[in-house]
């Protein structure tokens, strides 16, 4: 069965913005985006699919790593592209899982570096950052409307996004 529109809890944060990047997997044609640390506490626990969009979380409900299958050469293009100006800190846990979501419109702009994945023809109307360079937009019934991914990197063999997570791994084991 596929749902309409993923269901989410918003609140107040209780720890720092994750960090989050995206890299887009040149011999692969894909892109992940590594959302927070790798750690125990981090592990994937579920997902929500389409044919093209991987959602996966952890066992706290977290969203921790998108993958996009559509090569981006079949991403639409738009010039004016333009993340949201205003987006605050949230601690968004998601309700539904493992199920198929309608496939996302993937729309970036000339130089391939953002994109956004718009779940819904609906105006969201709450921005919220989910990890570094990822935001994440709901309606007003906290119904996921957009994700967008800002300053992707092309990665070649994995290398970059592997040095990603070597960094964040030396930095949770000195804090």
């Amino acid at each position: 069965m596929t749902i309409q529109s993923a269901r989410l809890r918003i609140s107040t944060p209780t720890e720092p913005t994750a960090p989050g990047r995206g890299f887009y997997q040149l011999e692969e044609d894909a892109l992940y985006v590594q959302i927070g640390a790798l750690a125990p506490q981090h592990r994937f626990f579920s997902y929500l699919d389409s044919e093209f969009v991987s959602l996966q979380f952890d066992h706290n409900a977290l969203l921790i790593f998108i993958e996009v299958t559509l090569p981006r050469r079949r991403w639409e293009v738009d010039d004016k592209l333009i993340m949201p100006s205003v987006a605050n800190p949230a601690d968004i846990r998601w309700l539904e899982f493992r199920e198929t979501i309608r496939e996302p419109r993937l729309t970036t702009n000339k130089t391939q570096t953002r994109l956004r994945l718009q779940f819904t023809p609906n105006s969201p109307s709450r921005s919220f950052y989910i990890a570094d360079h990822v935001i994440l937009q709901a309606d007003n019934n906290d119904h996921l409307a957009a994700i967008w991914i800002d300053d992707i990197e092309d990665d070649l063999a994995g290398q970059e996004i592997t040095a990603f997570r070597k960094q964040l791994l030396r930095r949770h084991r000195s804090a």
